[in-house]
């Protein structure tokens, strides 16, 4: 019999989040009689979704990234009524906001199974002690909403364990999985570091990723700035690859630093895979991710990667292993580690070869797919096509 699917997400921006949900919406359909509806709240978003997925009822529900009693009263009712009109089986629910609208219009219109999936908390390892406490407990009446909490890690199911937001027989890890067709380049390297700018002997650094301020390019400008004054002989360069709310402080704080000669912001692209082929090294710098998109495409593309200490990434990198782990927030342990590998192409090797292997045997797309078919089969009881 086929059942009904409706996936909330409050998310507008366009990311590691929307690639999740393109290929898990991809697979319920290869793989299950399903008839699935999304709700977006943004047009960019929903038009991003629309150039991949062709079989989805599209619904528009504004949902405030803030807390707002009355707006998220709103965003409650409208979900209900929709969730009434469509008479739904199953809700998945996704983001922080977008789960706790979604489980609880779903649990008081008794939809038959919910399943969340915690993609990152609303708070993170350096959040206060009291933001930690009020969000956790907000999560844990949320997880009082629904069957089943998936997280894209592990780190965040044994934190959603410490914290008491829900029972372990309640949390199920499945990490994020990477389609390798993603990073496969259509242009050669030359050709793309010479449409680029990149000079023949020059290092590219790459950071890719929506510039928010969680993602710590702050510290890596500042970074910068200092691997300038040490007067390192290698020639090297910083591309800044993405858009975002901080897109302006952060060039003007590169103007202000008087480093605009090692820094270039490339903005919005869409040819990641050619980029990265480009890509001599890869920075990212981020302090709060549920299970970095942007970090699996640099170990698919094979390349020495430097990143921050933060509990997801250690579930994925080892420290001079698969990559360099340095402090998140720590600017000068940044600038030591972009140092070493400037001057180290051996490690720069080793790096890149560790990193292939360990995306390989646990982050693929398929391995995603293959933990989500069983979820879906055996716990929500979908009907396989």
């Amino acid at each position: 019999m086929r059942k009904k699917i409706l996936i909330v997400v409050r998310g507008e921006a366009i990311g590691g989040g929307t690639e999740y949900l393109i290929t898990l919406i991809k697979m319920l359909h290869e793989k299950f009689d399903v008839e699935i509806h999304m709700t977006y709240s943004e047009q960019q978003v929903l038009d991003n979704y629309l150039k991949y997925l062709d079989r989805v009822h599209f619904h528009y529900l504004p949902i405030d990234r803030a807390i707002n009693p009355i707006k998220d009263f709103k965003s409650i009712a409208a979900l209900i009524k929709l969730i009434h009109e469509e008479k739904f089986d199953i809700v998945q629910t996704n983001t922080s906001k977008g789960g706790i609208v979604g489980r609880i219009a779903a649990k008081v219109t008794g939809v038959d199974f919910i399943v969340h999936t915690v993609h990152g908390f609303a708070f993170h390892e350096e959040s206060t002690k009291s933001s930690i406490k009020i969000y956790s407990l907000i999560e844990k009446a949320a997880a009082h909403c629904c069957d089943y909490m998936i997280t894209v890690n592990d780190f965040h199911k044994d934190w959603a364990i410490e914290l008491n937001i829900a029972p372990e027989s309640k949390l199920l890890s499945i990490p994020n999985g990477l389609d390798v067709k993603r990073v496969e380049p259509t242009l050669d390297r030359e050709t793309v570091r010479k449409e680029v700018g990149i000079d023949k002997e020059e290092i590219a650094l790459f950071t890719i990723g929506r510039l928010a301020q969680e993602k710590g390019i702050d510290y890596l400008i500042d970074a910068m700035t200092m691997l300038k004054k040490d007067e390192v002989k290698s020639n090297y360069h910083l591309y800044i690859v993405g858009v975002g709310e901080i897109e302006e402080s952060l060039k003007k704080k590169v103007t202000d630093l008087d480093i605009e000669s090692r820094i270039t912001f490339m903005g919005y692209r869409n040819d990641i895979s050619n980029l990265l082929v480009a890509a001599d090294i890869v920075i990212l710098p981020s302090f709060r991710e549920g299970l970095s998109i942007a970090l699996l495409e640099a170990m698919a593309a094979e390349k020495p990667i430097i990143t921050t200490d933060i509990g997801s990434n250690l579930t994925v990198v080892n420290d001079r292993e698969e990559a360099l782990v340095v402090e998140s927030k720590n600017a000068y342990e940044l600038k030591e580690a972009i140092k070493e590998l400037l001057e180290d192409d051996k490690l720069r090797t080793t790096l890149s070869a560790n990193g292939k292997k360990m995306f390989e045997a646990n982050f693929t797309k398929e391995l995603m797919e293959d933990r989500y078919t069983k979820f879906f089969k055996e716990v929500a009881q979908l009907t396989v096509n």
